[in-house]
Formats: structure tokens, sequence, C-alpha cells
């Protein structure tokens, strides 16, 4: 009896194991995408290029990764490339080539680009501004 007692416990143990081994490897490849978050999803302007302001002729080429919703098709900001164009075009002629420099040259270019969005695309939101390019020549 005693046998049979331990052989019935070995084999508990060794099916309790299994399982366990089973069920983490099933867990684990929901577990990683979870840590990761949503996939981002950009729609990217064209490369542009504007006049800056002051009293030299300096030109800024730009190029634009915008965040948006998930959900949002990447091509979403396609028809209103025009009209962020022309209003970008205007806003960078109040901008001088010296403003440009550093850190704080990306995060004016970013809010100046932010405030002509929040005019062009009211509705689409737009999560965060990536600047892929920004060249003063």
């Amino acid at each position: 009896m005693p046998v049979i007692l331990a052989g019935l416990l070995v084999t508990l143990a060794v099916l309790g194991g299994t399982g366990a081994v089973i069920a983490s490897k099933n867990a684990s490849p929901s577990a990683g995408s979870d840590k990761l978050g949503p996939k981002k999803n950009y729609a990217a302007l064209p490369q542009m290029t504007f006049t800056l302001g002051g009293g030299d002729a300096r030109l800024v080429d730009v190029k634009v990764l915008l965040e948006v919703d998930p959900l949002v098709d990447g091509k979403v900001a396609e028809p209103y490339v025009p009209r962020i164009t022309d209003q970008l075009s205007d806003k960078m002629r109040q901008i001088d080539p010296q403003q440009l420099a550093g850190a704080d040259g990306a995060k004016l270019m970013k809010s100046t680009i932010a405030s002509v969005l929040d005019r062009e695309m009211r509705n689409v939101r737009v999560r965060e501004i990536l600047l892929d390019r920004l060249v003063v020549h």
C-alpha cells in the first residue's frame, strides 16, 4: 500500500509540474506584448522647405511624423498637407534662424507645428509630433 501511495504522489507531482510549465508558456507571449503597450501608428508629412525670417534668406528643411491613434489610417494627414504647408510657411517667416539652434529650436519647431495642426486637423487627435529631419541652411 505505501508503494502505491508513493507512486500516486509522484505521478500527481509530475502532472502538476507539467501543467505549470505548459501554462507559463501559454501566458508568456501575451504578458510580453502587454508590457510593450499598444502599437504606435504614424502619419508622415512630406519633407517641406520653408524660408525663415530675419535679415538673411535662410531655409529650413523639415520632415515630420505624427503619432496618431492606432485605429486611424496612417494616411489621414494627406488631405491636410497643402493647408498645413501654407500655414507653416507663414509661421516660419516669423522665426529667426538663431531660434532653431539646439534643443530649444526643436521645441519651438514642435510647438509651431502643433499650433498649425490644432487649427487644420481638428478632427484628428495627434498624440506626439516627431521631427524626423530638421536642417537649417
